[in-house]
């Protein structure tokens, strides 16, 4: 049905009118399930309200919050470990996206630098006061980032990627590369083979020929916006300048199935 929706809207420009009314529409459903479920962390640290909860993962319930946070880091760790990289030695560290902070809490016992950067600045103020190990700034939709060339030894993107269309993502990457060390490793997550059965023929036919397919491109970086990269896409023109070191198709847990892709900046 939203799908549907948005065919019709986009047309006459009424797209981000939609996903406003769209998105507060859902708030109230997820906020009417979610009464009752508010709860304590164990890491001593905040739990985010309801709306920036809700801006992030379409639900209100702090339990998945907390389980999907945990699942994501834990599958950055593994990640990292199987290609014998230390995320301590690997830091400064950036978040990418880092929404209402369900990953980077992770980090608050590391003992080592760590950043989050997000577009949203509300997003960015709760996190800043909630979270005060680590240094939060806001990003444009558009690079750069107020960072020094070669700062961060690791940067991950959970969830960002997927968002995006192509001209943009490309501009992202370049960024991704100049504010990586020489060495230094980026994650990002990506929609691939596990959508197939989502597209329309068109799109998949474009799929399976390596070409990345992009859903309202109108609305980047907000949910609506949906993109989705074969392998293929991901080597030839995701990747471009960076080693691939690893690919793991369904590989990003704590997300919707997602890949997982492993990239270093050549020394």
């Amino acid at each position: 049905m939203r799908a549907l929706v948005a065919r019709l809207a986009e047309p006459f420009g009424l797209l981000p009118l939609l996903v406003w009314l769209y998105g507060n529409l859902l708030y109230g459903r997820a906020r009417l399930r979610a009464v009752g479920s508010d709860r304590e962390p164990g890491d001593g640290l905040p739990v985010p309200p309801p709306r920036l909860l809700f801006l992030v993962t379409n639900e209100c319930d702090p339990d998945w919050y907390f389980e999907s946070g945990a699942a994501a880091s834990s599958s950055l760790l593994e990640l990292l470990r199987r290609h014998d990289v230390d995320i301590a030695v690997a830091a400064p560290i950036l978040d990418f996206g880092c929404g209402c902070g369900r990953v980077i809490r992770r980090w608050h016992e590391l003992g080592v630098e760590v950043h989050g950067t997000d577009v949203n600045p509300k997003l960015v103020e709760w996190c800043s006061k909630g979270l005060p190990f680590a240094r939060f700034a806001v990003n444009g939709l558009e690079p750069p980032l107020a960072y020094e060339d070669g700062k961060f030894g690791l940067v991950y993107a959970f969830s960002v990627f997927t968002h995006m269309p192509v001209e943009l993502e490309a501009a992202w990457m370049k960024e991704m590369w100049r504010i990586l060390r020489p060495g230094g490793h980026l994650v990002v997550s990506t929609h691939g083979e596990a959508y197939l059965h989502r597209l329309n023929e068109p799109e998949r036919v474009s799929f399976l020929a390596g070409h990345t397919v992009v859903r309202r491109g109108a609305v980047a970086g907000s949910n609506w916006c949906t993109t989705f990269h074969p392998e293929q896409a991901i080597r030839q023109r995701l990747a471009r300048g960076f080693e691939i070191v690893d690919f793991v198709r369904e590989g990003a847990k704590g997300n919707p199935v997602q890949d997982v892709t492993l990239l270093r900046k050549p020394v």
